[in-house]
């Protein structure tokens, strides 16, 4: 994808259908969209979602997209805590039917596949590595490297946990769930040292992303196969 494709994608408004919301835990829902009009979009990108059926003063923000293009459906899933922002309070009242407004998908955060991937994820960050890796279990026959997904959230609670332990059947991927930051950081040096040419994708918090690419650095590897995701969407 170029600038120039995803400033054309940010300046073409789509509409989107709202179908179905699921609340995975407390504090996460996860919401579910048809579009209007086919949608390309790389696995991982994110998109800038309007709100349409109400007027807020800030009815604009970028969320992951969590579902695979081969879906033909649009996830996101986001926290919404108890006072929630009137974007997100927006969100829960949608009905079935209503529609929204996407601007998008755009972004550089999508998998090299022809490349050994370590992606490394923390709490609602799971978002773009679900797309990545639904799209690689769909698309099985064309993808011939390795995937380590290590997931770290310190309430031991994991969003589409069921789910990535049905993918984690697939030969090319292994996942590992963590609660400790020590643990998390032992498995990546692990990796780091039995895997040369191997790429890793951040997601997560501020903090967890910049913390997790100084150990990498720290470990040698090159600051060129560290790709991040920089949005603050979640």
């Amino acid at each position: 994808m170029s600038l120039f494709s995803d400033i054309k994608a940010v300046l073409t408004p789509k509409e989107i259908i709202f179908k179905d919301v699921i609340q995975e835990s407390e504090e996460v829902y996860t919401f579910i969209f048809e579009t209007c009009e086919p949608l390309n979009w790389e696995a991982g990108q994110h998109a800038m979602f309007v709100i349409k059926h109400t007027k807020i003063k800030k009815g604009i923000r970028p969320f992951s997209i969590a579902s695979s293009p081969l879906e033909n459906k649009i996830m996101i899933s986001m926290k919404i805590g108890k006072q929630p922002s009137d974007y997100k309070n927006a969100l829960l009242e949608i009905k079935s039917g209503m529609k929204m407004v996407i601007r998008g998908p755009i972004g550089g955060f999508y998998m090299d596949t022809s490349k050994p991937t370590c992606l490394i994820a923390g709490g609602i960050g799971i978002t773009p590595f679900r797309s990545m890796i639904k799209d690689i279990v769909m698309r099985e026959n064309d993808f011939k490297g390795k995937i380590n997904l290590l997931y770290i959230n310190s309430s031991g609670e994991f969003l589409y946990e069921n789910e990535l332990k049905t993918f984690a059947k697939d030969n090319h991927i292994k996942i590992d769930f963590f609660t400790d930051k020590e643990e998390l950081t032992k498995s990546i040096k692990e990796i780091v040292i039995n895997s040369k040419d191997m790429k890793y994708y951040l997601a997560g918090p501020k903090l967890m992303n910049d913390s997790i690419k100084s150990t990498l650095l720290g470990q040698y590897v090159n600051k060129k196969n560290i790709r991040v995701d920089t949005f603050l969407g979640y």
